[in-house]
């Protein structure tokens, strides 16, 4: 079972957390006042003003106290009330319509407005609006947000300490001509965050509760400041949120926390329990080396790859490879567009056989048109497994003797910038000899038409195309992993040695330095309860994604980083069979190695 800290509260800890953040929270709720929705007619004695208290059925009017049905509750920094004891202190009739389980307010006038539990719109003569939360019941109780409701009549809402004051509009001021709901000013949002305690151990994990809330629920942007999971010295924090909305309003709140002198986990105790799948942490990058290596013996299968990444950068349209393979295949392609405008690239496959042939095309990811090689090799890796997973991508296509067409259309959806990079991971099945020609044209010429007249471009660079035979490679490890610390590197050219191959325009004889597109499948049948299983570069840049059982983990790597390593899998309580699927991505730096580390005994 993968383990993830998602930040998740138990219904009594969020209880917990809106108690002690709910004056503040209250305070937010009615920082500005609502705009009229309609226009009405208060009664006589129910003008002046209504005091409500927060977590209580406290109700002052014209100095008499009254009891509500409920407490005045906070919720994700949204006020509540219940409809009927506000309505009756107002004035206001309220009945119920059976027909559609709705709440009718009337103020007086001819307007009408409709409220429903768990709809957080109302309804006034047929028009909908929205509200800024979404009304419940509570043991038959129709509990409304307080500010959307002032607003809809117009009323004021004042706040002193933990009480708020509702300033009753006249009734000579009003208007029975007045438009519904007319457009209201927009108000800033309302930072609010909350930890599920304010003193902690250091090494002790922080969760955090973003509870921001927006009358338009239009909170764009989430600015973070100093929300570390867990921190080791002792002293006082603070940690800020702002937010903004939509319309460029900012609202930030700060919340100072203890961090005593306790020690609950070291920093690396704390990191390898609890950094996020597909995040990284910090080790001791040349530690690495002298843990123990599992003996890498593995088997191959009959996957050929056809790798086109040379000429990576293609200043002029042409052929940018081409060669004829049958049976299951393997393609990484990847290059960058040069030409100083836009273009695409295609891929044409021609039966070369004297009978029909079918092509079956099975995982494919595809990313692009990008400014960052990394990046695009990363999305196309993960895109690649997902289908790989789901099956989404299965196409089949059959082909007549010597019959082209184009296949991998993703590749040529779109026109290419000049200098975006675009990369492909896929695999397909024929039965027959099929002819695979990678090109880029310009984007308005007609790749089947121009491919006669396509010269074949050279790489001129170290980068490596080529076709190779035997790329997916099989380690099936059956002893017991993850009892002391351990390393399995690969695409080093020492343990993983780089395949052998043919460059098939030129015939000349092809490395696949790096081992780039081929398909590592790692089968680990024993792997030791409470074992982190991590991905650790040993080259450099790297990003990419490996397949983790059913699961695919994106890797991100930047600079120089063999002094870190990024979470990819953690066993539960007991021993388990782990799978692994790894393609080295494009635009990425080699070698790498994966590493497993016993995890520390939790402590509570």
């Amino acid at each position: 079972m993968i383990e993830k800290c998602k930040g998740v509260y138990t219904m009594m800890k969020i209880k917990k957390a809106i108690l002690a953040v709910s004056i503040a929270a209250f305070q937010a709720a009615f920082v500005m006042p609502g705009s009229a929705a309609f226009a009405n007619e208060m009664p006589d004695g129910n003008t002046g003003s209504l005091v409500l208290y927060l977590n209580s059925r406290k109700m002052e009017q014209s100095g008499v106290e009254y009891t509500a049905i409920r407490n005045a509750t906070v919720k994700q920094g949204v006020t509540y009330v219940s409809l009927r004891s506000i309505a009756d202190r107002l004035g206001y009739k309220v009945e119920y319509d059976e027909n559609t389980n709705e709440a009718l307010v009337s103020s007086g006038d001819a307007s009408e407005a409709r409220f429903k539990a768990n709809r957080n719109t109302y309804t006034v003569n047929g028009v909908s609006y929205s509200m800024n939360g979404t009304p419940y019941m509570d043991e038959g109780v129709l509990m409304l947000p307080l500010r959307s409701f002032s607003a809809i009549y117009g009323i004021k809402i004042t706040l002193e300490g933990s009480k708020a004051t509702l300033e009753l509009p006249d009734a000579t001021a009003s208007d029975p001509e007045a438009e519904p709901e007319p457009e209201r000013k927009n108000e800033p949002p309302v930072a609010l965050f909350a930890t599920d305690k304010h003193k902690y151990r250091m090494g002790e994990f922080i969760r955090y509760d973003d509870q921001s809330t927006d009358d338009e629920e239009a909170i764009v942007e989430r600015k973070w400041d100093n929300n570390l999971p867990a921190f080791f010295e002792p002293g006082v924090v603070e940690v800020t949120l702002q937010v903004t909305d939509k319309h460029g309003l900012t609202s930030t709140y700060k919340q100072q926390i203890e961090i005593t002198a306790e020690q609950l986990y070291t920093k690396e105790e704390f990191d390898r329990l609890f950094t996020p799948i597909g995040s990284n942490f910090e080790i001791e990058g040349n530690s690495v080396l002298s843990f123990d290596a599992l003996p890498y013996t593995y088997r191959t299968e009959p996957y050929t790859l056809f790798r086109a990444s040379g000429p990576e950068t293609v200043n002029r349209e042409g052929i940018l490879y081409q060669d004829m393979i049958e049976g299951t295949t393997l393609f990484m392609i990847h290059h960058k567009n040069n030409l100083g405008e836009k273009a695409k690239f295609y891929v044409v496959a021609e039966n070369k056989g004297e009978s029909p042939a079918s092509v079956n095309i099975g995982g494919l990811g595809f990313a692009g048109p990008s400014n960052y090689p990394e990046v695009a090799g990363r999305l196309a890796a993960a895109r690649y497994f997902e289908t790989m997973i789901s099956g989404n991508a299965s196409q089949s296509m059959t082909f007549a003797p010597g019959e082209k067409k184009l296949i991998f259309a993703e590749l040529s959806t779109f026109a290419v910038p000049n200098g975006d990079v675009v990369t492909l991971n896929a695999d397909l099945v024929s039965n027959g000899p099929i002819q695979y020609t990678v090109l880029i044209v310009k984007a308005n010429h007609d790749p089947l038409e121009a491919l006669y007249n396509l010269p074949h471009l050279d790489p001129q660079e170290s980068i490596i195309r080529g076709t190779f035979k035997d790329s997916a490679r099989i380690f099936e490890y059956n002893e017991l992993v993850g009892t002391k610390p351990e390393r399995l590197p690969l695409t080093d050219n020492t343990t993983d040695p780089f395949q052998r191959g043919i460059d098939g325009i030129k015939l000349t004889d092809a490395t696949n330095s790096g081992n780039y597109g081929v398909l590592y499948y790692i089968v680990l049948n024993r792997v030791a309860p409470n074992t982190l299983i991590t991905f650790n570069p040993r080259g450099g840049l790297y990003s990419g994604a490996a397949r983790v059982n059913n699961d695919v983990v994106h890797i991100k790597h930047i600079g120089s980083t063999k002094d870190s390593t990024s979470v990819l899998y953690r066993t539960g309580d007991q021993e388990e069979k782990v799978e692994l699927w790894i393609t080295p991505a494009a635009g990425s730096n080699l070698p790498f190695t994966f590493l497993f580390l016993p995890l520390p005994e939790v402590r509570n």
